[in-house]
């Protein structure tokens, strides 16, 4: 039957402190436990020993002295001091350990003669009383008759007190050398621990790295054998994932390249031929329109209608051709200023969602940062807006974009910082990133930047991006722009 606790079985809360403590400290505590164990069994045969000693010194002390006192008595029965054994007496049984001598003088008072250095008393210990309680002795008693009538016995009673004292002595001083002995080995132990698993902790550390991506991290090889072991494979593993990396970057950096590449000659394609041809139909069926127009029959009207809906689906072709266009060719980039790409995608964005407001915060930033910076800068802008309403069901976005100066350790530099907040629905933590949020990450860490998505379940989502940058300064910064809604800037 076990105890329970509110939380649970305390079985289960006891297992679950131990192993939440170190290796080091379990080991410790281990070898402490085991020592104490060791302890008290010595304490145990001390004790025993003691009281067997304490046991057979006394029937010893008691029989010496009872033939002593007899011995005696019997010179002062010859020498016919009898009379005066309160003066005669102690003198000459002074010297006796352990025992305690008594009898009745003349008067009736108790006499009691105890060894020299000795206070008065039968029992008398500077032990402890528990101490005194686990010897736990048998207090011998003789008597001896005092000659020739037998009247007024001397008593001889053991007196362990002293024998004891002197045990509780040894065995405090055993007990102060082993608590100091153990307490240094414990010191030492833990020392030799702490540097023998060492490792370990690095290899945590090390693990902690390889979560978040950091895949340069490397262990120096311990001189444990079975840890270095384990450091080995954790520098290989590292190393495999690390090579895996950079293939991997490689690779989206190659996905990216060909990526725009196709959408600029798709967009020449569109600029170059589709938007001839479009031209085209729109300036014929305008000639056409024109021409019938100048003619009053029924059939001419109707050619006239005819071309002007060709014209007006010419138009609509066009417009549709030029936002493709944006959407594949964001403009003359490093020609056109960021802010100004940045409102315009905004703009056509929230003119194509109505039900999403859109708004938008630019800093002081510059007119460019180069035409890799400032792609990419738009594409997560692209990216992200169109994920918070076609995935996330966002209704709200807020779109910030800055220059900051930050401090890096050895001076001040500059960075532009980006970000994208909306309410959507966010992402559930179980489903990994899509392509766009992975493609977005890849391009921001390809100019050297980081890209932090924190996405929770019914909780939105927020993009931050951060790229450092080296500005000229001759390189101007566009003013401030207070924030303000895409929709209204159309």
């Amino acid at each position: 039957m076990h105890i329970r606790l509110p939380g649970g079985d305390i079985y289960y809360v006891l297992q679950k402190l131990w192993y939440d403590q170190p290796v080091r400290t379990q080991l410790i505590v281990v070898v402490a436990a085991i020592n104490l164990v060791a302890a008290l069994v010595a304490a145990t045969v001390a004790v025993l020993n003691t009281r067997t000693a304490t046991n057979v010194a006394m029937d010893a002390s008691v029989e010496v002295a009872e033939r002593f006192v007899d011995v005696t008595l019997r010179d002062l029965a010859r020498q016919k001091k009898l009379d005066n054994l309160e003066e005669e007496l102690p003198p000459l049984l002074r010297h006796l350990r352990h025992v305690r001598i008594m009898f009745m003088n003349d008067s009736g008072r108790l006499v009691i003669i105890t060894p020299d250095g000795e206070a008065p008393g039968i029992n008398q210990s500077v032990a402890p009383n528990w101490f005194v309680s686990l010897v736990h002795l048998d207090v011998p008693e003789r008597k001896v008759r005092i000659l020739p009538d037998g009247s007024h016995p001397v008593i001889i009673v053991g007196a362990p007190g002293d024998e004891i004292s002197e045990a509780w002595r040894d065995f405090l001083s055993l007990a102060v050398i082993w608590g100091t002995i153990n307490i240094l080995v414990l010191i030492i132990l833990y020392i030799v621990l702490g540097r023998v698993l060492d490792p370990l902790a690095s290899l945590s550390k090390g693990m902690r790295q390889l979560e978040v991506g950091e895949y340069g991290a490397r262990l120096q090889s311990a001189r444990v054998k079975e840890l270095a072991v384990l450091t080995d494979r954790f520098n290989t593993l590292a190393s495999a994932l690390d090579v895996t990396k950079r293939e991997n970057e490689s690779l989206y950096q190659q996905l990216i390249n060909v990526q725009e590449a196709e959408r600029r000659e798709i967009a020449n394609e569109l600029h170059d031929e589709a938007g001839a041809c479009l031209f085209g139909i729109a300036a014929n069926a305008s000639s056409i329109q024109t021409t019938a127009g100048k003619l009053e029959t029924e059939r001419a009207k109707r050619i006239s209608r005819r071309a002007g809906e060709i014209l007006s689906i010419a138009e609509r072709l066009k417009a549709m051709n030029r936002a493709l266009l944006k959407k594949l060719r964001p403009g003359p980039l490093g020609q056109v200023e960021l802010s100004d790409l940045i409102v315009e995608l905004t703009a056509g964005l929230q003119s194509h969602h109505p039900d999403a407001q859109i708004r938008t915060t630019i800093g002081r930033v510059a007119k460019s940062y180069g035409e890799d910076k400032d792609l990419a800068i738009y594409r997560c802008v692209q990216e992200a807006i169109t994920n918070a309403i076609r995935h996330g069901k966002a209704e709200n976005i807020h779109i910030d974009l800055d220059q900051v100066e930050v401090a890096n350790g050895v001076g001040k530099t500059n960075e532009v910082r980006l970000r994208i907040a909306d309410d959507g629905s966010g992402i559930p933590s179980q489903q990994s990133k899509g392509f766009g949020l992975t493609t977005m990450t890849e391009r921001v860490r390809s100019v050297g930047g980081t890209c932090t998505i924190m996405a929770e379940a019914s909780e939105g989502t927020t993009i931050r991006v951060e790229i450092p940058i080296n500005q000229k300064k001759d390189e101007p910064t566009a003013p401030a722009r207070a924030p303000e809604l895409a929709g209204e800037l159309l």
